[in-house]
């Protein structure tokens, strides 16, 4: 009997259960997919170098998902908590006809196992569906092939996603049990007389304390932008203390403040309905501003984490482009006089590793000037400017090669030799793609003093193919000076580059890659402290993207799940206001209001209520991405434009999604009552 009255229920009911049957399919299906990451091995073409960062990137979903599961879990007993708040009435007329509170808990935890298994099934298989995209998404950020591409299915997901779910479940079905125990008959048949408390009633402190809000906000603003990311200035704690005390006490009073605003427009005060929407945002902001807060909060780490995230992945797809014209390449670091190899090709014939004919390579040599990139620029920067040097660049001796061994290198890549005249440098930097441009080396013209010679800049634009490959120095400056150079050349490193023969590449690409690997081992020197290193193009894009991919998931991953738990309790906040507005309404339809007005009062109440929380996040996030991108977004072209398109997709579609099934929830509530 009680599984009958169990299933009737949810069929009758199905329209107040759809936000939280929203809630549990986007959540199921955004867990799983995150969580199906190590199953994708099978459809990426994943190198060694990139099969390390897979694994640790499934680490730090997994770790991840623990925090996510708490968050989850409390959005859903806060969502289960709407629905029996919504039908006390129901149960006080259960307990009238003389049902216990023991078998409604029963008809309770039936209904909750019934929505749990049709949110789990449903949200597992669009997760299947949106897993494989993420596998895509997998294969751009470790740049790894998928022409092996495959539809797959990760059961160890499913089981663990239906094990968290489960306990999740459980500890609802037994919320709704202590829940329900609680109640007492007169609470459970009065419910829908007790209105929202209306904490701000005096006009004037509502004013003077949103105009207070709005100062701190501006302050903390100035303070972080100010303090800038250095973690040891106690004023960023400061500011974080004012944002958050700012946030709280805005929709404190913003309610009160912006009824107060518009009475000042009678014509737009008194048109419509906007007097009973007006009312209706204000009990509802000033009841629940601390969750308004939270919830803002929320989606402001969602936008910047999002931002910065997609913007830091942007500066390093710009970043590598320069930074992989050899196959491989390796630097041996002259540290001292006394060091007993200082020459790359001294140091092969010592470990006995031989190139082969069909890999073409040249050695070169790397040099220390005694002049530094602070020298040569500083007296031409800003103040805010000499901020981002000196945030950004170790003031360093700057990088030189001859000219003689800067032919060979681009002979090696194909591209004709340069001439130079004695009185002429080159520039091979990809400086001009962050804040220290490129035009700041040519502020008087093309000539430059370098060690008490003006030399000649002969390149209009600087040459943005670094000298080697490497991750280490994805930000590079050399200065391509004639042999006849005759200012202080110290010799820095030696080097070789290398390029594979196609027929030879998989081969090759071992051999350098084992070589490296035991090279990073200090498989080699034995006690002597020849500092030797050296990458592969594989092992370089999986040194840079294998990081990045792991800050770029968890970042997704917890910004979705904010967005949506953010949504959600909105949505459900909303509904819950039609439940209870619902003798309000009762009143409108009885003096004549259209219900085409009344609709309309609805659309209007429920996006001013959405939008608040965005619109304050936003105006947070701005200011949040302008700081994150001191640490991630040194390009000027990392991907804001296309970052920014994909986030205002996701708040379309999840946070316009709950926001469209609320009005249209809320527009039943107010349609079906009596």
């Amino acid at each position: 009997m009680f599984s009958k009255i169990a299933i009737n229920n949810v069929k009758r009911s199905f329209k107040d259960y759809t936000i939280y049957f929203l809630t549990l399919t986007f959540a199921v299906c955004i867990f799983y997919s995150f969580n199906s990451i190590e199953a994708q091995r099978a459809i990426l073409e994943i190198n060694k170098s990139t099969a390390s960062y897979v694994t640790m990137l499934n680490n730090f979903i997994a770790g991840a998902s623990v925090f996510v599961s708490f968050i989850l879990g409390g959005l859903i007993i806060y969502a289960n908590n709407f629905l029996i708040k919504k039908r006390k009435k129901e149960m006080g007329i259960y307990l009238t006809l003389g049902m216990s509170k023991g078998r409604i808990s029963r008809i309770l935890t039936l209904e909750t196992l019934i929505i749990a298994l049709m949110s789990l099934v449903v949200g597992l298989i669009i997760g299947v569906i949106v897993s494989q995209g993420l596998s895509v998404i997998t294969a751009r950020l470790l740049v790894v092939d998928m022409t092996g591409y495959k539809f797959i299915v990760s059961f160890e997901a499913i089981i663990k996603t239906a094990l968290y779910f489960g306990i999740i479940f459980l500890l609802v079905m037994a919320f709704n049990q202590f829940t329900i125990s609680k109640y007492k008959l007169i609470d459970l048949i009065s419910a829908a007389k007790k209105n929202e408390t209306v904490r701000l009633k005096n006009t004037f402190a509502s004013v003077v304390l949103f105009l207070i809000s709005i100062g701190m906000l501006v302050a903390a603003y100035i303070i972080i932008l100010k303090a800038g990311l250095n973690t040891d200035d106690f004023m960023i704690l400061v500011s974080i203390a004012l944002g958050a005390f700012g946030t709280l006490l805005f929709f404190f009073s913003l309610s009160s403040f912006f009824i107060q605003a518009v009475q000042k427009n009678k014509k737009l005060y008194l048109k419509n309905l906007n007097v009973f929407v007006l009312r209706q945002i204000n009990n509802k902001i000033t009841t629940n501003f601390v969750s308004m807060t939270v919830i803002c909060l929320m989606l402001f780490l969602t936008i910047t984490l999002l931002v910065t995230m997609f913007g830091y992945k942007g500066t390093l797809d710009k970043s590598i482009e320069g930074n992989i014209s050899f196959d491989a390449s390796a630097r041996l670091y002259i540290t001292s006089d006394e060091q007993k190899v200082k020459d790359m090709e001294e140091f092969l014939d010592k470990i006995d590793f031989k190139l082969e004919d069909y890999e073409d390579h040249v050695f070169f040599n790397e040099y220390d000037m005694s002049a530094t990139l602070d020298d040569l620029i500083n007296k031409y920067l800003n103040e805010k400017e000499k901020k981002t040097f000196k945030n950004q660049y170790t003031d360093s001796p700057l990088s030189a090669i001859k000219l003689s061994e800067y032919n060979s290198i681009t002979e090696l890549k194909g591209q004709a030799p340069v001439e130079l005249e004695d009185d002429e440098l080159l520039v091979v930097s990809n400086y001009g793609e962050v804040d220290i441009s490129y035009e700041k080396l040519l502020k008087k013209g093309n000539n430059l003093e370098v060690e008490g010679r003006v030399y000649t800049i002969k390149n209009e634009y600087p040459i943005e193919e670094n000298i080697v490959t490497s991750p280490s120095a994805t930000y590079f400056l050399y200065f391509i000076v004639p042999d006849s150079f005759q200012g202080e050349l110290i010799p820095e490193k030696s080097n070789i580059n290398v390029m594979f023969d196609d027929s030879n590449q998989e081969e090759s690409e071992e051999k350098f890659s084992s070589l490296f690997t035991r090279l990073a081992d200090d498989v080699y020197f034995e006690g002597d402290l020849t500092p030797v290193t050296g990458y592969t193009v594989e092992q370089t894009q999986a040194s840079i993207y294998g990081s990045s991919a792991i800050l770029v998931f968890v970042g997704i991953y917890l910004g979705i799940v904010f967005l949506i738990s953010s949504a959600a309790v909105l949505a459900i906040q909303q509904l819950s206001e039609a439940s209870d507005s619902i003798p309000r309404y009762g009143v409108l339809k009885k003096i004549g209001t259209p219900e085409r007005m009344i609709n309309k009062a609805i659309l209007v109440q429920n996006l001013i209520y959405f939008m608040i929380p965005l619109s304050l996040a936003i105006i947070h996030s701005i200011v949040g991405i302008n700081l994150s991108s001191e640490l991630f977004i040194a390009s000027k072209d990392s991907g804001y434009v296309s970052s920014t398109l994909m986030i205002a997709s996701a708040l379309v579609i999840i946070y316009g999604g709950y926001f469209y099934a609320t009005y249209t929830g809320f527009k039943n509530i107010v349609k079906n009552s009596n």
